[in-house]
């Protein structure tokens, strides 16, 4: 009677064993699942973003940047974009600077969207959705940087989306 009550305690305990390893199991698999399906949304996302820098160039003292939306994804969360700008100053010195998104009026090391265009004539404003950048629109970018670039020099700037397509463009201090 001894053995038939130790016997059914080690079956039960092995039951529950191989019970908690295919919940286990079962839970790896299913989360396996769900990352396999967000990197497919992801790279199809990336698949379908396409951006380019139309032009760049110094004005009063700012950079202008005009970015062109030629993909099929609507862009927006300009918070979430990285714009890095290699350039020279007046002495010669190599500056490499991460702009920081700036709501309004762009200030040191600040960057913004000024406006955006239906078109990359920039005739026309645009009208449907405002403040996302839509597929065929262009945005006009407003670059402060400190210090400013040196007259003549060739300098770059490199602009990267949330989803990691990336653009760039030299253009003369």
């Amino acid at each position: 009677m001894s053995n038939a009550l130790v016997t059914l305690f080690v079956l039960a305990l092995m039951i529950t064993a191989v019970l908690t390893w295919s919940m286990v199991s079962i839970g790896a698999v299913d989360s396996g699942a769900e990352s396999w399906k967000e990197m497919v949304n992801t790279a199809v996302e990336v698949s379908r973003t396409d951006i380019r820098v139309n032009g760049a160039e110094m004005r009063d003292g700012l950079v202008e940047v005009l970015v062109h939306n030629r993909g099929e994804v609507r862009l927006a969360d300009f918070h979430k974009w990285d714009i890095i700008v290699s350039h020279y100053d007046e002495a010669g010195a190599l500056h490499i600077s991460s702009l920081s998104y700036a709501g309004g009026e762009p200030v040191n090391g600040e960057w913004t969207v000024a406006a955006i265009y239906t078109d990359t004539s920039l005739s026309r404003p645009e009208v449907f959705e405002p403040g996302i950048l839509n597929p065929g629109e262009a945005a006009l970018l407003m670059l402060d940087l400190d210090p400013v670039p040196a007259t003549g020099t060739v300098n770059q700037v490199i602009i990267s989306t949330p989803s990691g397509v990336v653009a760039s463009k030299q253009f003369q201090g």
